[in-house]
């Protein structure tokens, strides 16, 4: 049985752009805005909503709110459509209790994997949900902090990627985790240091980029917490084997 995924968003193109890109592996369900996506929500169960913020009538921020309120729908994970100027809805979100952003211009792999990654997160945490049940007269209980940590600590990083002084410590703090604990935590279950994997994130974010027509270096650079120009295009060409103004020329061909 297909996944169910409802796609919150007013813009009648961006909406169907992604109904497209989701339909061929899950069954999709669209809403232009938070009202209408409450009716579908309550018809249909979704499992995993994407949502836009800025709609009119009830955005998206009220529709988290809304969902989170509700016991029998407060643990359909919720994905924010967000541009790169919405830093404090974003923040806002998390507080809230959204899972991830997808950032626009977005990419269609990076939407996918996202989607992919959550829904197979949360069908874990169903399971381990049920198998508690099963075996709790004999007091059996599954752990899910491993889960719920890695999904902490991904959305953390993916929200600051951008600020250059990104650092363990922030993550750890942000996360109420003595820093030597979630170092130990982060390298067992991420198979490589914080610091390898936040410089992997912020290249993989700056390729997207490139690839999504943005052609200054330095901006984009900046934009995904680097400080220096020279450091980021060596730290580039290291994990591309190809030059950041390669790339562009490659996508603007």
């Amino acid at each position: 049985m297909k996944h169910k995924i409802l796609v919150v968003e007013d813009y009648a193109p961006m909406r169907q752009i992604l109904k497209d890109i989701l339909a061929e592996y899950f069954d999709v369900f669209a809403a232009e805005d938070g009202e209408v996506a409450l009716e579908i929500i309550e018809s249909s169960e979704p499992d995993l909503i994407i949502s836009d913020i800025m709609m009119p009538k009830k955005n998206g921020l009220d529709l988290l709110d809304a969902i989170k309120s509700n016991p029998k729908i407060k643990d359909i994970p919720v994905i924010f459509i967000t541009a790169l100027s919405e830093l404090e809805d974003k923040h806002k979100g998390l507080e809230l209790g959204a899972v991830d952003y997808i950032s626009k211009p977005f990419d269609i792999k990076e939407v996918m994997m996202k989607v992919k990654n959550i829904l197979k997160d949360r069908d874990s945490y169903q399971a381990k949900t049920e198998l508690n049940k099963v075996f709790n007269e004999n007091n059996i209980v599954i752990d899910d902090r491993t889960s719920e940590f890695i999904r902490k600590t991904k959305a953390y990083i993916s929200e600051n990627l951008g600020n250059p002084e990104l650092s363990v410590k922030m993550i750890s703090t942000a996360l109420n985790i003595s820093l030597s604990t979630f170092e130990r935590y982060f390298e067992k279950h991420f198979h490589d240091t914080p610091k390898v994997y936040i410089r992997t994130q912020r290249l993989e974010k700056a390729y997207l980029l490139f690839k999504n027509n943005y052609t200054s270096v330095a901006d984009v650079a900046y934009s995904v917490g680097f400080n220096s120009l020279s450091y980021f295009c060596k730290c580039f060409k290291d994990q591309y084997e190809v030059s950041p103004s390669t790339i562009i020329k490659k996508s603007n061909s």
